[in-house]
């Protein structure tokens, strides 16, 4: 076995017995009991929103250091980034992407994504004309705020609002859509019908974008949906159509 094989059969070994130790694992679970969104009337798939909590997964240093991937880095997403993305990163299976829809002088760019036969994971930076990040900040105006989502004058949270005559919190979207569902990223098989998955997303300028099924099978021919007019203060229209590469599935 040459010293490259010898090397990536070490790290995958090492990433499988990682653990996340029960005191960060508590963390996560008191945050999510802590969060109360508003309740939903549709009976469609509901988004899930993810939290970023620091040191939510421990990964060694030295073992990532080897990998530019940025499923590479500490992200979790609730839970989604799990074993098989970071073998999939490993093995060299990301597919690199360089979609980019532009307006308003703000570009999402789609950079990355893991494909598995049930799940979708895909890197986005929401840059500038610069190319640097957008910065992350919300216009609150005519809202009940209940809170800012500031924490010593830096926004590090979605604010939270208060709806009149609705039951519960809303959380105010960096990346907006007018779509009935509220989800400004979705898929489609080749007849241009929805794929049933859950979705979660980072909602900051850069992150995660995930489609889960439940367990069923994605369909051999899938495109990605975006569907955004609105991100962070500045209102526009960010729409495409994302064919998704399958070809490193196995």
């Amino acid at each position: 076995m040459s010293i490259s094989k010898k090397m990536n059969q070490a790290l995958t070994e090492q990433f499988e017995d990682i653990q996340i130790p029960e005191e960060v694992d508590e963390r996560v679970r008191q945050s999510f009991a802590q969060f109360h969104t508003k309740k939903e009337n549709s009976k469609m798939k509901k988004k899930i929103i993810a939290f970023s909590i620091a040191a939510a997964v421990l990964i060694p240093t030295s073992a990532w250091a080897l990998n530019t991937s940025y499923f590479a880095k500490n992200v979790n997403l609730n839970g989604l980034v799990d074993s098989s993305v970071k073998q999939a990163v490993s093995k060299g299976l990301t597919i690199p992407m360089d979609e980019k829809i532009t307006d308003q002088g703000i570009t999402i760019h789609f950079k990355e994504m893991v494909v598995e036969e049930t799940k979708i994971l895909i890197h986005y930076r929401i840059e500038n004309q610069e190319g640097a990040l957008v910065p992350y900040e919300f216009d609150t105006t005519g809202l009940n705020i209940v809170g800012d989502g500031v924490n010593n004058g830096k926004q590090t949270e979605n604010p939270t609002y208060q709806e009149a005559g609705v039951e519960g919190i809303n959380v105010l979207s960096f990346i907006g859509t007018s779509e009935p569902d509220s989800l400004p990223f979705y898929l489609t098989d080749a007849a241009g019908n929805k794929v049933e998955t859950g979705i979660a997303e980072k909602d900051q300028p850069e992150g995660i974008i995930a489609f889960v099924t439940d367990g069923s099978r994605l369909p051999q021919a899938i495109n990605m949906n975006i569907s955004v007019d609105r991100i962070g203060k500045t209102a526009g229209t960010w729409k495409g159509q994302i064919p998704i590469d399958q070809s490193k599935l196995k």
